[in-house]
Parts: structure tokens; sequence; C-alpha cells
């Protein structure tokens, strides 16, 4: 008998009725899956098949590189580093780097990427936090690279992908000196830099060099610049590291002097504007970037002309990411981005965006026409400060691009 009922009650608690596997809503059942719900349900099965080893290698580096994918890097250490889609085709190394360098608060860092015996590229940086107050900072850094297959593309806007490609062999050291300055006023930046560049260029040894050794473009052959950059930023975001709310402006003026001869003395103007949106009713997390761009070049102080290899241009890793690098190039270019971020883990980002863009002659050239369009989708993983590893792929009119770097897509002014 069960405490404190009845013997009617304990009948009653006892009988059919108390058995919940004879309730019609506690009865187990099962279905058959109909043939038109596997055919409905393919894209899945073939979603999951193909990412399954995405995942597996995920867990792998996870495991191998837990640092990796922390949201803030420990001070020092070693990382892999892999880039697809850039300039060079695909480069995979590594990078050592030390945030407290010899017990201070310096910062250095040395990058190694191979793509083959004459393709790779290295870099050495050196930071100093504060050397003249507590918002300024000194940067140092210095780069060589091969690559004897570079795309130019004759043509500029209007140019026909078999018939205006050309090959030619590149190889360059630059180096940099750079000071940044964030005033007490909130939000502004400002960057005052020189670089030096010493590069060699020459036709390819195919038939797409044959027809670039024809044109001979502007900066053929050996050249050394020295350019001179002023950058200015007006950031009011908030929401870091995933932004949200806010616009941010730079503005940025560059003078090139050829230091071998009178020919190329040029200027670069570049503007750009960028604003995040909240979406609807979504969390903060889950945002719009807008974004636009203007970049021009032109000669100054009775220079002749601007080398090819730094006229504005289209494609690559950053701008209108759905053609291949400097797929489009002129003395200006405009370029329109939107995407759609949002969170699927602690520190990783899905996006979904759209890029437009054209280049010209003269401003006057611009129409809606001229547009070249690209669209795509991809994951981005976020450090504390940002952006630190992007993976995308792209589409545009001449195929699909697979995109995968550690470098920031729109990296801030001065940070």
């Amino acid at each position: 008998m069960l405490l404190g009922m009845s013997p009617a009650a304990e009948a009653q608690s006892t009988g059919p009725s108390a058995d919940s596997s004879n309730h019609p809503n506690q009865i187990p059942y099962t279905t058959d899956r109909s043939v038109a719900y596997h055919v409905l349900a393919t894209p899945a099965y073939v979603l999951h098949g193909v990412t399954r080893p995405l995942g597996w290698g995920v867990q792998y580096v996870t495991q191998r590189f837990p640092n990796l994918f922390e949201g803030r890097r420990p001070p020092a250490g070693i990382l892999p580093i892999v880039e697809v889609g850039g300039p060079a085709g695909v480069l995979g190394g590594l990078a050592v780097y030390d945030n407290a360098f010899l017990g201070t608060n310096h910062s250095a860092r040395i990058e190694g990427l191979y793509g083959g015996p004459e393709t790779f590229e290295g870099e050495v940086s050196y930071g100093i936090p504060a050397p003249f107050g507590a918002r300024t900072r000194f940067d140092f850094g210095a780069n060589i690279s091969s690559d004897p297959e570079r795309t130019f593309f004759l043509d500029g806007n209007d140019s026909d992908k078999p018939l205006d490609e050309t090959f030619f062999d590149r190889n360059q050291f630059d180096a940099t000196a750079r000071l940044s300055v964030a005033p007490a006023a909130r939000g502004l930046r400002g960057q005052l830099s020189a670089m030096y560049e010493h590069i060699e260029t020459g036709p390819g040894e195919d038939v797409q060099g044959e027809r670039f050794r024809q044109v001979s473009p502007a900066g053929t052959g050996t050249v050394d610049l020295l350019t001179s950059r002023l950058s200015l930023g007006f950031d009011r975001t908030s929401g870091a590291p995933r932004t949200a709310h806010g616009t941010e402006v730079l503005l940025r003026l560059d003078y090139t002097q050829d230091l071998t001869a009178d020919r190329f003395r040029y200027g670069r103007y570049v503007a750009e504007v960028r604003q995040y949106l909240p979406v609807g009713l979504f969390p903060d997390s889950r945002r719009l970037l807008l974004r636009a761009r203007l970049e021009q070049t032109e000669p100054l102080f009775e220079g002749e002309e601007v080398p090819f290899y730094h006229r504005p241009s289209l494609g690559g890793q950053n701008l209108v990411r759905g053609f291949s690098y400097n797929r489009f190039q002129d003395d200006g270019s405009l370029v329109l981005n939107a995407e759609y971020r949002y969170p699927i883990w602690s520190n990783f980002d899905a996006l979904l965006f759209v890029d437009a863009g054209q280049v010209f002659p003269k401003l006057s050239r611009v129409a809606v026409e001229r547009f070249h369009w690209s669209y795509g989708g991809g994951l981005h993983m976020l450090n504390q400060s940002g952006l630190s590893f992007r993976f995308e792929v792209a589409g545009s009119t001449e195929g699909i691009r697979t995109i995968l770097t550690v470098d920031p897509l729109l990296t801030r002014l001065a940070r």
C-alpha cells in the first residue's frame, strides 16, 4: 500500500491508466522516411560530407596549436601562417613573434612564407610603444619578396582576360619607418611614414611574358622609389572586437619620388568610409558593414607616369574578391562592399558579402554599367584587437576563388 493513500486510490494509481507507456502522449513511435525526404535532404548530406574533412582539420589544428584559436595570444610564440588567393598564389610558413622583446614592452616579429624555389616572402618588424608620449608608437619594418609569375592585365576596366593577360617577374626589397599618433580627442588617429622600395621587374618566359615585353609598361626594369605618406583616421565605432555601431573615415596622401631619375613623381589619394550597422531586432553581434573606397594616382611636378604596379587595381584578397589579384588596373578605382557578419563561436564569425568595383582613367568615367561584381561568404577568426584569420570563397563572372590568410581584411588606422 502506498503511504497516505486509500485502498481505492491505491488501486486507481496502480491500474492500467497509471502506466505511462499506455498514455497516448508517451507511447514511442517510429516513422519511415520517404524517398522524397531523402531527395530534399540531399544538399544537407552533400554539405555534411564536404565539410567533414574541414572539421577534422580544425580539430587537429586546435589540438596541436591551441593558442591559435584563443581570443588573446600569448606574449611570445611561433604561429603557422598561410596565404591563398594573394598576388603570389599559395604560400605557407611561420611567424615568430615576441611582444615583450628582451624584457621590454617593445615588439618584434619575423615572418617567412614559401611558395617554391623562386617564390617567397620575408618580413621583419619592430615596434616601440610611447616613444614620444603615451599615445604614440614607432614601427620599423623591412620586406623582401620574389615572384616569377605576377600578372598584369592591359586595357584597364575593359580588359579581356585571355587576350589582355601578361606575365612578369618581380623582385622587391622595401623598408618602412612609421610614427603613429592618437591625440586625446576621441576617435582621431594619424600616421606619418616613409618607405624606400627597390623593385626589379621583367617579362615572363612564356607567351604572356612576350606580350608584356612588347607593351613594356612604365616601371619595367629596376626602379628605386621613396614614398612619404600622411594618413588620417576618424573612428567613432563601438563593440570591439565585433564592431557593431558607428563610422570610420580614412584619408591618405602619398607622394612618391624616383631616386634614380626624374621620370616618376606622382601622388596618390585615398578616401574610405566604413559604416557599421546592427541588423534589425537581432543582437548587436549580428551586424552589417558598408564600405566605400576611392583611390586616384596622378603625375606631379612634371613627372611623366606612374609605374604600372603602383596604379590602383581591383581583385585579390581585399578589393572585389571574386577576381584574381590586380585583375583591373588604371589611374583610379572605386570599390563598394557590403558584408553581413554574425557569430558562430566565441571568437569565430561567419559572413556573407557583395563587392562591386571599377577602375577608370578619370573620375568622370565612373558609371553604373562599368562595375564588376563579386559575391561570397566565409569565416573570420577574431582576437582581442580584431581580425587575425579569414577563410573566404568568392565568385564572379570569371569563376570561384578561395582566400585563406592571416592578414587583416580592413586594418584600422593607428591601432
